[in-house]
């Protein structure tokens, strides 16, 4: 006989697998902007096209696991008492991808156009990028934390918080240096879309931050 709390912490501790699955897509799918990054500022974009078709393939990947993870909520999750918090845990998740996703695009793009970021924007542009990569594998971490060391996941979620505010402190300068730069319009305005979504993503992460916060209490 299986007993309704044992019943909900086996609901909890299949959908916590499955946001963990998804974390791990975040962090692999980033990582395949960072290369295209370190691509575009070393003029190298004949890889570019391969990069891109992986990131796609990983972002559908993502919206298969959102699938299931929905499909169990619906299915099971009445029985949970934090229902609400691990819907608004998924949805902030998806957003988080949504972004990186854009990023991509954007980034093959700029690739297909052969067009040159100026050196001192595209230090910037591998800074603010790593300073990001680095925020989102501390999420994952928290969340992985999160199954069994309630205590681990508050603390990685503070280093979140501190990833986001590096974050703007990166953003602010390095839009001006895209502004300021001597680049074609079209390059200044697709570049600070880039760096817009990757400031939007962080703030979605330190969302999703506080809600392993509230999870782990």
């Amino acid at each position: 006989m299986v007993f309704p709390v044992e019943s909900e912490d086996r609901t909890m501790r299949g959908l916590l697998m499955l946001c963990q699955d998804h974390a791990r897509l975040i962090v692999e799918i980033f990582r395949k902007v960072l290369v295209m990054i370190d691509n575009l500022v070393n003029d190298d974009v004949d890889e570019l096209r391969e990069r891109l078709e992986e990131v796609e393939k990983l972002h559908h990947d993502s919206i298969e696991i959102r699938r299931m993870m929905m499909k169990e909520l619906h299915e099971t999750g009445g029985m949970l008492t934090n229902r609400e918090d691990i819907y608004r845990l998924v949805s902030k998740s998806s957003e988080v991808m949504d972004y990186i996703e854009g990023i991509g695009a954007r980034l093959w793009e700029i690739g297909e156009r052969r067009w040159k970021i100026p050196e001192k924007v595209g230090k910037g542009l591998v800074e603010v990028a790593e300073s990001a990569f680095d925020t989102l594998t501390k999420l994952r971490e928290s969340l992985l934390s999160l199954g069994f060391n309630s205590e681990r996941a508050i603390l990685l979620t503070r280093e979140v918080d501190e990833g986001e505010r590096k974050m703007d402190t990166i953003y602010r300068t390095l839009d001006l240096d895209i502004i300021t730069s001597e680049a074609d319009l079209p390059l200044i305005l697709t570049l600070r879309d880039v760096v817009q979504m990757m400031e939007d993503m962080i703030d979605k992460a330190e969302e999703e931050a506080d809600l392993i916060r509230i999870l782990a209490l």
